[in-house]
């Protein structure tokens, strides 16, 4: 007995010595690779809106020190469902929120939506380069955002609803998870950076692999600790962390979330928004639009597609549509504002908390 033990522990850490240095080759080999991919900006067409002139626009900071323009616009009606916040997509800005959810202001919604960093009026951090994929810079600016929301005299205390364009609505996804004041999210082409990730290497594995028969298998596992690697390695580089967007996806439950993605999506596949939405919990829908392309689901079938945002949002809302109209016992809605300087922007600056800015990865 003594003989046959002493000879499986030999072989087992030669094994398990083997193992090891086929990971630290596969990471040495290939996850430069995987790097440079993960940092490659896209082909995008970001949308772009002329902005609103007669509108509150405001200025507050981050809890890291950045100053960051929003604009404030409120419902069209007596009284308000709820406060709905826009994130917008990556290179757009926060005027594209008007062709998405304008409609929203006659039906009871209050609107803010905010420039991130380095995008549109919002200051430019010089130590970040923001690419396509969520991190806790642009976490940092909506909780900034909704710090900005609550220290206002007519705040919403029933809280917010979300609605993001892409990594906007990774944005969103990453938020929600871990606070409770997000009463409804609703996602248009949200992807999350781990599952795109693995999609990624398994598309152009056999391109940097050379056999096929190698890389189809290869343990998942591999593939995972591959990506690891790449986005440890990246995170240093771009001076950023990147959320885990399927675990905050999975925290959303029983708040209810809308996920819309294009069927003829070239850049996040449907299986992605598949992979991301089994991670959440119900109540929860998913509508893959026909023949539409990442981020043109609106455009594809507009009338649609303002339908059901609607829809989502009134039944997500803290209050009912008979009350907004003043049918029910309401919340009184306060006008009450902060002093306004030239152009409506608001003269103070309100500052952010650096302690709300932590984000788990």
């Amino acid at each position: 007995m003594s003989f046959i033990v002493s000879s499986i522990i030999p072989a087992l850490a030669l094994v398990g010595a083997g193992i090891v240095g086929f990971l630290i080759y596969v990471a040495v080999r290939y996850a430069p690779i995987v790097g440079r991919i993960f940092e490659e900006k896209p082909l995008f067409l970001p949308l772009r809106v002329s902005p609103l002139v007669d509108v509150e626009n405001v200025r507050f900071r981050t809890g890291d020190g950045l100053e960051l323009a929003g604009c404030y616009l409120p419902a069209h009606t007596e009284r308000r469902l709820g406060v709905i916040v826009f994130c917008h997509e990556y290179l757009s800005d926060r005027w594209s929120m008007l062709p998405y959810i304008d409609h929203l202001r006659s039906e009871g919604f209050d609107l803010f939506a905010f420039d991130f960093r380095n995008h549109g009026e919002s200051q430019s951090d010089s130590h970040y380069r923001p690419l396509q994929w969520v991190t806790d810079h642009e976490i940092a600016d909506l909780r900034a955002a909704l710090r900005y929301l609550r220290s206002r005299p007519d705040h919403d205390p029933a809280g917010f609803g979300l609605m993001g364009i892409s990594r906007g609505g990774g944005t969103a996804l990453a938020v929600a998870g871990k606070d409770m004041s997000i009463w409804g999210v609703l996602t248009d082409g949200a992807f999350p950076t781990r599952g795109t990730m693995q999609a990624y290497i398994h598309r152009w594995a056999e391109i940097y692999v050379g056999s096929k028969t190698v890389w189809s298998r290869m343990p998942r596992r591999v593939f995972d600790f591959l990506g690891w690697v790449a986005r440890k390695r990246s995170q240093k580089r771009l001076h950023c962390r990147f959320p885990d967007v399927e675990r905050a996806t999975s925290r959303i439950a029983p708040r209810p979330l809308f996920m819309i993605h294009g069927e003829k999506d070239a850049y996040i596949g449907v299986d992605i928004a598949k992979g991301l939405f089994a991670h959440a919990g119900e109540p929860r829908d998913l509508w893959i639009v026909p023949k539409a392309k990442h981020n043109r689901c609106r455009e594809t079938q507009p009338d649609l597609y303002r339908k059901r945002v609607s829809e989502f949002f009134a039944s997500a809302a803290p209050r009912t549509v008979a009350a907004a109209e003043g049918t029910a016992e309401p919340e009184a809605r306060s006008f009450e504002a902060s002093s306004l300087g030239a152009g409506g922007e608001a003269v103070s600056v309100v500052s952010g908390i650096a302690s709300g800015d932590e984000v788990s990865v």
